[in-house]
């Protein structure tokens, strides 16, 4: 079956290599990667500190710079250097693969029909053109159901352009030597869809009881049988050159998913496996610097570790009770003290040095 075929053309061609799933599934682990890199750099290098939109930013760009090995950022943790060492892989595993598959794209042509399917033909009610001369538009009708007045006999094969032009066929059934003639003459604009029907094939006749039809029939099996019908076959119908980069293909080759389902399994346990064990170390490291005994809710005990994995600094929240505060002593020792009275200027001095020798006490230990 022969239908007219288009060029296939879009705007969109260079997202056509990775099918929705791929896209999303990349999208995903860049957005998680930048995070765990962002999480395990910020709080020590100072390439990743600043507002939250910079710190965004850095990482953002530091992650997506990386898909093309242009990053410049260094990193100073070690679990970063693992997480980044592994995306850089799967960022050469995926770009190679992208370059690969839209360059195959571009250099073949590919060939975009309307019509796949006899059924569609028959559902659709088109009209389709055959030989006058052969068996075909019997076996149309008889085996493949086709309404006789949906079926438009052409006597030359040059005649078929005009009718395709003119709407008057959808589609042509012609026999596998004149299709593949055909069509090496008019690939460009044609394409002939699957499924072929084969038959026995074109057959001799001879004179009832000749002697050369045995030994005809002999040699007609061995040139089969060795190959010869086949090297003829390749030789008088072998596609022309401008020919051989067209394919036909209504489902194009896209990568997906399934193929790279490991890669993101490594990247992602990779980078989920240093976040758990930097979020370990720093918590040992805030217990081990918060040695004085404390008494708080267990709320005040998780803001204070919030902010320590964030900030790398302890901060408490409680006072500790069994330190005697300092009572506030307002303008002590002032020169401008003004004095109503002797007694009151000796009960200054005494709560004065009583004071000093408070601060004396406490400062030591404070």
């Amino acid at each position: 079956m022969i239908v007219p075929a288009k060029s296939e053309e879009s705007a969109w061609m260079f997202m056509k290599p990775f099918t929705w799933e791929m896209w999303m599934a990349t999208g995903a682990m860049l957005i998680y990667t930048m995070f765990i890199v962002w999480f395990l750099e910020h709080r020590s290098n100072p390439e990743f500190e600043g507002t939250w939109k910079t710190q965004i930013g850095t990482a953002m760009w530091f992650t997506c710079s990386s898909l093309f090995f242009a990053h410049r950022e260094n990193v100073q943790n070690n679990f970063t250097r693992v997480v980044v060492i592994v995306w850089l892989f799967v960022s050469l595993v995926l770009t190679s693969s992208y370059t690969a598959s839209l360059s195959s794209m571009l250099t073949v042509n590919k060939l975009k029909v309307n019509v796949t399917d006899i059924e569609f033909l028959k559902r659709n009610n088109l009209k389709v053109g055959c030989d006058g001369d052969s068996f075909v538009r019997n076996y149309l009708v008889d085996v493949l159901q086709f309404k006789s007045e949906n079926i438009k006999t052409i006597n030359s094969q040059d005649n078929y352009i005009g009718e395709f032009e003119k709407k008057h066929i959808a589609a042509a059934f012609l026999e596998l030597p004149y299709e593949k003639v055909f069509i090496n003459n008019y690939c460009k604009k044609f394409s002939a869809t699957t499924p072929t029907y084969r038959f026995g094939g074109l057959g001799f006749m001879f004179h009832k009881g000749s002697p050369i039809a045995m030994d005809f029939s002999k040699a007609i099996l061995t040139l089969s049988e060795n190959g010869a019908l086949k090297d003829l076959e390749e030789k008088w119908f072998a596609p022309s050159p401008e020919c051989s980069t067209s394919v036909t293909d209504n489902r194009t080759e896209r990568l997906r998913l399934h193929s790279f389902w490991g890669l993101y399994i490594i990247s992602g346990a990779t980078s989920t496996i240093c976040f758990f064990l930097f979020i370990i170390k720093i918590i040992k490291d805030q217990y081990r610097s918060n040695t004085s005994p404390r008494n708080n809710s267990i709320w005040s005990k998780a803001i204070r570790l919030a902010r320590f994995i964030y900030q790398g600094q302890q901060i408490n929240f409680a006072i500790d009770q069994t330190r005697p505060q300092l009572p506030e002593i307002v303008g002590r020792g002032s020169p401008r003290w003004k004095y109503s009275s002797p007694d009151a200027a000796k009960n200054h001095e005494a709560a004065s040095s009583e004071a000093a020798d408070v601060e004396m006490l406490y400062i030591p230990g404070g």
